[in-house]
């Protein structure tokens, strides 16, 4: 648990780098019902925006509090962090470690982005005006949010608790991926919401969303395993920065 603090500190801060997309998503939304229930009264957009970020903050801490915890049972790593603060040995080279990291990032990023493009983005309409990343900037902000806080939550969370309870009850061979697959669905799913939010509930919408957070997910839960939450996280952060802020798409109308 000597990680804790600093884990715990760095992804709280990338969840407050989510307030203008928050707040950006929950106006839209505001105003969507108002058009639907003129005379439905809603809290103030800060306090839902601030009601958002506790319920992260929240389940940021029990996510690294758990990890942490069960994480030197399981195999699972945090071997850049541990090398740094404790001169521990690596089992790769550290050049190798941030060429994999950004690399894979990158390439699941124009991946994904390429299957977007030719299967689902024609089939995509917004029912918001807008998509709640609207611009290259909510791009950026929000990569901080999805290469840390999601990976804390879905890796170093629902992946290592997967794996401790797979190990516990003698699965230890297929225990790594058990996890990875299961964190990638929950990672996946959990992407739904927003989505139905933003272009309506559908199969495309459905498909779309399971396919390509699946894909995503997958690789950040082998990083993870293999070369540490670390990876994972630099990975996921620089696919967000292909999707979000690179090829960020126009608002689809």
């Amino acid at each position: 648990m000597e990680h804790f603090w600093l884990i715990w500190l760095v992804s709280v801060l990338c969840a407050l780098c989510t307030i203008p997309i928050q707040s950006n998503m929950i106006r839209q939304h505001v105003k969507l019902q108002a058009t639907i229930y003129p005379n439905k009264k809603v809290p103030p957009i800060s306090v839902m925006v601030a009601i958002m970020i506790i319920q992260s903050c929240v389940f940021l801490t029990v996510a690294t509090a758990i990890g942490l915890w069960l994480m030197p049972s399981t195999g699972l790593r945090l071997w850049i962090l541990d090398h740094w603060v404790s001169g521990a040995g690596l089992p790769f080279s550290v050049r190798s470690f941030w060429v994999v990291s950004i690399g894979s990032g990158i390439a699941v990023g124009l991946l994904v982005k390429w299957v977007d493009r030719f299967f689902f983005q024609q089939h995509m309409t917004t029912i918001m005006g807008k998509e709640p990343i609207s611009s290259r900037f909510f791009g950026f902000l929000s990569s901080f949010y999805g290469g840390v806080c999601e990976e804390v939550l879905m890796r170093l969370g629902v992946m290592t608790v997967i794996v401790f309870l797979a190990q516990k009850i003698g699965w230890m061979g297929i225990s790594y991926w058990l996890g990875i697959c299961i964190a990638a669905i929950v990672f996946a799913a959990s992407h739904l919401p927003t989505n139905y939010m933003t272009y309506g509930k559908g199969n495309v919408v459905t498909v779309w969303t399971l396919l390509l957070n699946g894909i995503l997910g997958i690789l950040f839960g082998l990083l993870y395993w293999r070369y540490g939450l670390e990876a994972a996280i630099i990975s996921h952060f620089s696919a967000d920065i292909v999707l979000h802020v690179v090829f960020k798409n126009k608002s689809r109308k």
